[in-house]
């Protein structure tokens, strides 16, 4: 096998590769004598059909079956023997195949740039404070005070006011037509939420049970719905009830239906939970930090096959992201504003794996098991289940492993940085004037 390396850009190769003619005088050879013996031709006995007689029938195909192997086994081949990194499937052109000569093909594939970081043993990194004051604490009390609140019936002569609760029966019609799934009873409106488009949640205001009304709304071209989009929908509507969301007490009774001994102790656990978060939020920043530094001190040129996978994952992990296929026009919208999040990821990720081979940082099969039970714990799975869901999806294993490598490299840089206090604005104003 001949392999010659033309670089297109630093991070863009092709492989001009020739197959030796004995080679695939002997796939053609082997390739006619397997026919020979499967085929059936009239006046001949099988495995006695003369070749002459098969290249004629079938000749193409049996050129196609022979490049559909020779050629992806002779780029593996290939890529082995020049130590290139291909991180993205080749395309494949100026296939030449004659009986008599040698195969010859060219394969352009891109690369995994070459990489070599330095300086990143360190490096100085700003130190992000973290604090939780009281107004923090407060906050998020009153936030449990809201997952604790109870909704509670109103007098019959009440009026709705924003931010009420009505119940409500309803039914929509479109020129007259009911529209389909457009009658709820019993259905409850948050006021003010803006569930439904203007006016219908407005036109409830100052309204009390038993009331009944009419309204007409007018529905955005983008509407979900495509029935109903940029029409005018009216709604027949009868109140049967309002409610006003009522809030528990910040007492210790309270605390104590929370699973704390007071509202003493209850305060004292939230500001922990929060230092706690805060801390983790503060690592998150300062390895991001981090990680924008290294980029920055090591421009290279990022592999679009490697954006296009990081991209691909981010989209995945959005939960209505399949709604976007009706909408070819939206899901470009988002991946071009995505793009830059995930040209962040795939440069990180090469960094890291680059440092990773320079520190020689590996994750052992038993690492990865262990990975694999926490993983089975979080999920509430069994250890089987997990292992066999990664190793059902090809690549899954080796993804994850690569993850954890990355991690490691990561906390062992971050582990070595230096933090340094920002000075704040104030100060640097004040020395500056003093000058």
């Amino acid at each position: 096998m001949k392999v010659q390396v033309n670089e297109i850009t630093p991070i863009k190769k092709s492989l001009t590769i020739e197959i030796p003619e004995e080679v695939l005088s002997k796939a053609f050879s082997q390739a006619y004598a397997d026919l020979s013996r499967q085929v059936k031709v009239p006046g001949f006995r099988p495995g006695k059909v003369p070749v002459s007689l098969l290249e004629k029938k079938y000749g193409p195909s049996v050129a196609d079956d022979i490049m559909r192997k020779l050629v992806p086994d002779y780029y593996q081949q290939a890529v082995e023997e020049t130590g290139i990194f291909p991180v993205e499937f080749p395309s494949f052109d100026k296939i030449e195949l004659k009986r008599g000569a040698p195969l010859s093909f060219t394969a352009t594939v891109e690369v995994k740039p070459v990489i070599t970081v330095s300086d990143y043993k360190g490096i100085a990194v700003p130190l992000m404070e973290t604090t939780v004051s009281e107004a923090d604490v407060d906050q998020a009390l009153a936030v449990k005070q809201e997952e604790q609140a109870q909704l509670e019936a109103c007098p019959d002569d009440y009026e709705i006011a924003s931010m009420d609760f009505a119940i409500v029966n309803f039914e929509g019609a479109l020129a007259g037509e009911p529209v389909q799934d457009g009658k709820q009873e019993g259905y409850t409106i948050h006021v003010g939420s803006n569930t439904f488009p203007p006016p219908f949640e407005s036109e409830l205001l100052g309204k009390k049970k038993g009331d009944v009304l009419d309204v007409s709304v007018p529905y955005p071209e983008d509407f979900q719905n495509k029935m109903i989009a940029g029409k005018n929908v009216d709604f027949h509507v009868e109140v049967q009830e309002v409610k006003k969301k009522v809030l528990p007490e910040l007492d210790d009774e309270f605390a104590k239906d929370l699973g704390h001994e007071s509202l003493e102790a209850l305060k004292i656990k939230t500001r922990e939970t929060l230092e706690q978060e805060a801390k983790s939020k503060q690592v998150r920043d300062q390895k991001k930090a981090l990680m924008d530094k290294l980029i920055a001190a090591n421009p290279f040129e990022i592999p679009s096959a490697l954006v296009a996978h990081e991209l691909n994952t981010i989209m995945k992990s959005f939960p209505d992201q399949d709604s976007l296929g009706e909408d070819s026009g939206k899901k470009e919208a988002w991946m071009r504003e995505l793009e830059p999040i995930a040209r962040q990821r795939a440069a990180e990720s090469l960094i890291l794996s680059q440092i990773a081979e320079q520190e020689d940082v590996l994750v052992s099969d038993e690492a990865l098991e262990d990975e694999l039970r926490a993983i089975a714990e979080r999920r509430g799975a069994t250890f089987k289940e997990i292992k066999r869901l990664f190793l059902q999806k090809e690549g899954a294993l080796e993804g994850l492993k690569s993850q954890m490598k990355e991690s490691r490299v990561l906390d062992l840089i971050y582990a070595q940085a230096k933090f340094e206090a920002v000075a704040e604005e104030a100060d640097d104003t004040a020395k500056g004037e003093k000058s």
